[in-house]
């Protein structure tokens, strides 16, 4: 029979809970609830994490009921994604009984909680279905299924063919994706909040838990302000928690700004019913991050290669009216244009060339592009919790066909491969494009 006792961290851990408990977390003035928009809760990293899993079973419990009764009082049910590599214990298995007991639905966060980009499709999809097995032989006999999953770090795969054969994979085990829209990285106050705790320090416990709650509130700000823009409407929101310390005794405080700012607690079925959530774009990715992100970043993406496409066609529409200065506007000042008869620096000495290679009409013919591919330079974004989102397009390349068109003699025809860059400070109005090299074959 194993010995229970409390640790000094389980101690530690209880006092925290009642000190929290006792004294309210300063809220922001009550404002008019806007429409009420759905909000789906999502707790990662089950059966417990941060500080408090390194506690004993007593104080493990203890922190578990906490977020258990927080959820009770909102009336909000979640759903709890498992680290199945995690249950190890009876005591795990008692953590998560509790929470199907409050009626929480348990989800797969894979067995070992691994990222796609690090592993092979085949190595990754086997750990998938280890925590599927593992989980499922435990929630079956209790009359559950498991119906969802949740990608670690949110990184989906960083090529396409990882994305599409990962999503196979989930349709046959008929396990979901459960995206996420607000991340306020709740994680990473969870050690400043346990050596507050530890240190006892009443100031330093509030720096913590008001840098917690701001953190919930900016990104639940941003991501509204973010997704209504590309919706259109209220956007539906996915929370993402975790299972810790740190969210036992701000729980509360976070749920009760976001009831009061219209979110209103809703179950999966209705958050993911929503048409956003139907058809998840494919979007390979280094990194992850949140749904309306990748959609914004996809929406940038689109409307760069239309704008890059449409540069050429003004250029080409320039060239068809003998207006080559026109032609040539789009050239950055040092850019360089390479073709088989070497190598063209600036945008000055490039229309010197063309003046002087295609003097008239009959000479310059009619041009058309045909468009081969496009590549697109966007880097990432730290947030200020050191969240990693998709940046802005900086750059991009074009390799096209060209073609000239002459009355009474063979086309000319050729490849180009044209670099462009945004223009920096570009005024309203003006292209924000231009072409820092062109090699023309």
């Amino acid at each position: 029979m194993r010995a229970r006792r409390t640790t000094l961290a389980g101690i530690a851990l209880l006092a925290a809970l009642a000190l929290v408990a006792a004294r309210p977390a300063a809220q922001a003035p009550a404002r008019p609830a806007p429409a009420s928009r759905p909000l789906l809760v999502t707790v990662d990293d089950l059966p417990i994490v941060g500080a408090a899993s390194r506690g004993d079973a007593a104080a493990r419990r203890a922190t578990t009921e906490a977020l258990l009764a927080v959820l009770k009082k909102h009336r909000i049910p979640a759903i709890a994604f498992v680290i199945a590599g995690n249950v190890k214990t009876p005591d795990d298995e008692a953590l998560l009984q509790r929470w199907l007991d409050e009626g929480h639905e348990i989800g797969s966060h894979s067995h070992t909680h691994p990222s796609h980009t690090a592993l092979t499709t085949d190595a990754y999809l086997a750990d998938l279905a280890s925590a599927r097995t593992t989980l499922l032989a435990w929630l079956t006999p209790r009359g559950r299924t498991l119906r969802f999953f949740r990608f670690p770090y949110l990184q989906e795969g960083d090529t396409r063919e990882k994305v599409i054969a990962v999503r196979d994979a989930l349709a046959g085990a008929r396990e979901r994706n459960v995206p996420v829209t607000i991340d306020g990285q709740d994680w990473s106050f969870d050690r400043p909040w346990a050596d507050a705790i530890a240190s006892g320090d009443a100031t330093a416990i509030d720096d913590v838990r008001q840098n917690y709650l701001a953190a919930v509130r900016i990104a639940a700000s941003r991501t509204e302000t973010l997704a209504d823009r590309l919706l259109g409407r209220p956007a539906p929101q996915v929370l993402l928690i975790h299972a810790n310390g740190v969210g036992a005794a701000n729980w509360d405080a976070m749920f009760t700004w976001l009831a009061t700012h219209g979110y209103r607690f809703a179950p999966a079925d209705e958050v993911l019913a929503d048409d956003t959530f139907r058809d998840l774009p494919i979007d390979p990715a280094h990194w992850g991050y949140g749904h309306y992100h990748r959609l914004a970043k996809l929406q940038r993406a689109a409307e760069a290669r239309a704008e890059l496409v449409s540069v050429l066609q003004t250029q080409a529409a320039a060239w068809n009216r003998g207006d080559l200065e026109a032609f040539c506007s789009v050239y950055a000042a040092n850019a360089a244009f390479a073709s088989p008869s070497g190598l063209t620096r600036g945008r000055d000495a490039v229309l010197a060339r063309y003046r002087e290679k295609y003097p008239d009409a009959a000479a310059r013919g009619a041009l058309s592009f045909e468009i081969v591919e496009t590549e697109l330079a966007a880097g990432l974004e730290a947030t200020p919790f050191n969240a990693a989102l998709p940046g802005n397009v900086h750059g991009g390349s074009v390799l096209a066909r060209w073609t000239l068109t002459y009355a009474g003699k063979p086309p000319a025809t050729g490849l180009t491969l044209i670099v462009f860059r945004t223009r920096p400070g570009a005024a309203e109005g003006t292209p924000r494009w231009e072409i820092v090299q062109d090699a023309s074959m």
